[in-house]
């Protein structure tokens, strides 16, 4: 698990993802994700308040329908979720252009 910020009692959303049928049969799929990530945000009392999935679509740019709405609403003035959690960084954005993209949009 991947967490940009770590507060006891965090309002967290969890992002899953994987771009294709062979990863989500042999690598980390949506239900491993989620139940690693429950487990985790469990662990640290965070509260999920929305769970983000995206089956089936790369990481290679940001046009992922869950990923925009998870972005709209991390935006969104008071935001509704403090903290992202995530299985690994690349479950979120691959290359590092959209990773920086990504901060620059939470961040402001």
């Amino acid at each position: 698990m991947t967490v940009l910020q770590t507060t006891k009692g965090a309002r967290a959303v969890l992002y899953l993802r994987v771009s294709t049928v062979r990863q989500a049969e042999h690598d980390v799929s949506i239900p491993d994700q989620r139940k690693q990530g429950e487990a985790y945000c469990a662990a640290r009392d965070f509260q999920i308040v929305e769970t983000y999935v995206d089956a089936g679509l790369s990481a290679t740019n940001d046009h992922r329908p869950e990923f925009q709405r998870m972005i709209e609403a991390g935006t969104t003035s008071p935001a509704v979720f403090d903290v992202v959690v995530v299985h690994s960084f690349n479950r979120a954005c691959a290359p590092a252009s959209v990773a920086q993209t990504l901060i620059r949009w939470i961040v402001g």
